[in-house]
């Protein structure tokens, strides 16, 4: 029997607090209202919004837990579980096991559900007039972004690379749902799916234009309303960044390297160049300087600290790790001092010392965001970098080694003097590391994952990276 239920949208809305960004970010539940009264007023429309970003950063089965750091860092062995753990059939790749079914389901009703919901506020917000309410254009622009941002999540996982030889999955990807009803949408193959995605994401752009103004390289969580802490939302700059990373998966470096340069060139985003911007980092929070689009999240906080911190966690780094930044190392790399505790094992990237002591409800009281950070700047180097390995090797090199340098590692210009795209693999295995993106870095390369006790499974088979859709939800992503 099929695992999908009717679900309904309970308002996730602004509780103001004290002040700073979690003036915004704690959100209850609110009263369920009628649409026609949650979107007759701009305080409607922005805690519907509000209430999908919370959607997104608290479920479990998305960027709570699963898509942020369960699924795809056991994928390729950044972390370990134990096998009495129902993810364990999914690393495998034991995809017809009851668990892994489950865990399949799991993540594609939770991310259609939330698909369903923003084209649902879409309906109501889009065909008003843009003068209607102030900043109306963000609340369009920023939902157009959530739904390509979601529907990209979604193709990364239950679809094939564009690298793949089976043209019959490639000719079937996965729905591109654009409206909110009973109507089934029809299978969209994977070309059609990246256009749709780049066509949402597009549009985006041109609503998003008061971002230039709105955001400031220099960052607070201070809270005034819709327009401030940016970061939190899909601003500007992280559409273009989306497009860049968009069209980087699909191959397409040249329109890749044109957006990553438009947010390199923004000036807004500096890598970390000081042992002051490098002292300012919590971890367990969103970059202030560096992160161009992040989730406030304290359950993923709490979950990430009672799958692999807290006494009894069952998620444990794998000791592969070392050799990850052992790869092209030249110099003390700032990444693997502030992000491991070698002694413990642990890897404390997205701990938040609100948890140090197993709190459930602990109060944030800090001065970044909690959360995770879904898109930052050194992805827009490493995609530059990789555009100009052919044509402009000495451009690769400089971009590289922007990033590689502010991680007080030794520049390639002074060691060999030229890179390779593995060397650029590396860089980036160092930077996403407990992130989710090196899963999906090595889908689009086609790389092996060798799993010790498991063998090694083949990058070139569409299984090792393709969750299969189970046949309980394949219609079922309707709301």
């Amino acid at each position: 029997m099929s695992r999908m239920k009717k679900y309904r949208f309970y308002l996730l809305a602004l509780l103001p607090l004290l002040g700073g960004c979690e003036a915004y970010l704690d959100v209850n539940p609110k009263s369920e209202v009628t649409d026609k009264e949650l979107y007759a007023t701009a305080e409607g429309c922005k805690d519907a919004i509000y209430g999908i970003y919370a959607e997104m950063g608290a479920d479990k089965d998305l960027y709570g837990r699963k898509l942020s750091f369960e699924y795809p860092e056991t994928m390729i062995g950044n972390f370990t579980i134990p096998q009495t753990d129902p993810m364990a059939y999914a690393v495998q790749r034991q995809w017809t096991t009851d668990d892994a079914v489950t865990i399949a389901e799991d993540i594609w009703v939770a991310g259609y559900k939330v698909i369903g919901h923003i084209n649902k506020a879409l309906m109501h917000i889009l065909p008003k007039a843009d003068d209607v309410y102030p900043h109306i254009r963000l609340y369009k622009g920023e939902l157009l972004a959530l739904r390509a941002f979601m529907h990209f999540e979604m193709v990364r996982l239950f679809a094939v690379s564009s690298g793949s030889g089976d043209t019959a999955a490639k000719a079937k990807a996965i729905p591109y749902v654009k409206s909110y009803g009973i109507e089934v949408t029809p299978y969209s193959s994977l070309d059609k799916v990246f256009e749709e995605i780049v066509g949402d994401l597009t549009e985006a752009e041109k609503y998003l234009a008061e971002d230039e103004e709105l955001v400031t390289p220099v960052r607070t969580n201070a809270a005034d309303g819709f327009t401030s802490c940016r970061i939190t939302h899909l601003n500007l700059y992280a559409v273009q960044a989306m497009l860049a990373r968009v069209y980087w998966t699909a191959g397409n470096l040249e329109l890749a390297e044109k957006y990553a340069e438009k947010v390199i060139d923004s000036g807004k985003f500096p890598l970390m160049r000081t042992a002051e911007a490098w002292n300012a980092v919590e971890t367990g929070t969103l970059n202030m300087q560096e992160t161009l689009f992040g989730l406030y999240s304290t359950q993923f906080l709490k979950n990430y600290y009672d799958k692999h911190i807290y006494s009894g966690a069952t998620l444990e780094l794998s000791d592969e790790y070392k050799e990850v930044y052992a790869t092209d190392e030249a110099g003390t790399d700032k990444r693997y001092t502030l992000w491991f505790n070698t002694s413990t094992g642990q890897c404390i990237k997205h701990y938040s010392k609100m948890y140090a002591n197993g709190e459930t409800n602990a109060t944030y009281t800090g001065n970044s965001i909690p959360g995770l950070s879904l898109i930052r700047i050194p992805e827009m180097y490493y995609i530059v970098a990789e555009a100009n390995l052919t044509k402009d090797p000495d451009k690769a090199v400089e971009y590289l080694d922007y990033v590689v340098t502010s991680r007080e590692l030794t520049a390639f210009a002074d060691r060999e003097g030229s890179i390779t795209e593995e060397n650029i693999y590396n860089e980036r295995r160092k930077e996403f590391y407990a992130d989710g993106e090196s899963f999906f870095d090595m889908k689009h390369l086609q790389s092996d994952v060798e799993l010790p006790g498991m063998g090694v499974f083949s990058g070139t088979d569409d299984a090792t990276y393709t969750i299969p859709i189970p046949k309980s939800v394949e219609d079922n992503y309707r709301n």
